[in-house]
């Protein structure tokens, strides 16, 4: 008899049981477990047999939350944006000047890649090796949401004579972001900070990217 195909499930019974007062939290285990799995294997190297396996539930249960690896992916890197959009609202409407807030928003990616480095490495490498990323949740309204984001810390910091006001706006908050992703490249592929940087080397490059990123928008005196 020849066996299932691997990512393909082999009984519904798994979905059929599931509690709905755990499905939250089995989806987050299965997500959680495949942000792991795809960080160490690489999306097209893993199976859907591995997350199972990392997240210890039924092969089936996988398919109970995502048709397949590809919209397991895209949920991967939608849960990840809203995390990134949350956190820059949270930022903008909090307190602290348009500089301050600049100089947390650096601090923020930056840290997330200390506190969960395998998040960050899926989102850096696999965005760009999987033809339908920006299918993904890295859609141009969610990227477009978080340069309009930023865009409006630059404009209430110039309308406070905090920063140089004639710095456009959307090309300053794409700058931020831009100075922001390849930061976070280097240090996943180990060109900044070198292979598994201590905590004392990723805050030098915190300090070092805020430093830079707020040269180049702050009020000159």
């Amino acid at each position: 008899m020849r066996s299932p195909p691997l990512d393909r499930p082999r009984s519904s019974r798994a979905s059929r049981t599931v509690d709905a007062a755990e499905e939250p939290e089995k989806r987050r285990a299965i997500l959680h477990a495949a942000v792991r799995v795809f960080a160490e294997k690489g999306y097209h190297g893993c199976r859907i047999a591995d997350v199972a396996r990392a997240a210890h539930v039924a092969y089936g249960l996988v398919y109970h939350y995502f048709r397949n690896k590809e919209e397991l992916l895209a949920s991967v890197f939608a849960e990840q944006w809203a995390i990134l959009l949350n956190a820059l609202r949270a930022i903008d409407q909090g307190p602290g000047t348009s500089v301050e807030k600049i100089a947390g928003i650096c601090a923020f990616a930056i840290d997330v890649y200390k506190t969960a480095p395998a998040a960050v490495r899926v989102l850096m490498l696999e965005v760009t090796r999987s033809p339908n990323a920006m299918h993904a949740g890295s859609t141009r309204e969610t990227f477009q949401s978080a340069v309009q984001i930023i865009a409006d810390v630059v404009r209430k910091g110039q309308a406070a004579g905090e920063l140089e006001p004639d710095r456009d706006a959307v090309v300053s908050a794409t700058a931020i972001l831009g100075a922001i992703e390849m930061t976070l490249s280097g240090l996943v592929i180990g060109v900044v900070g070198g292979t598994g940087p201590s905590d004392a080397e990723i805050e030098r490059v915190k300090k070092t990217v805020i430093d830079l990123v707020l040269a180049g928008v702050r009020k000159r005196a």
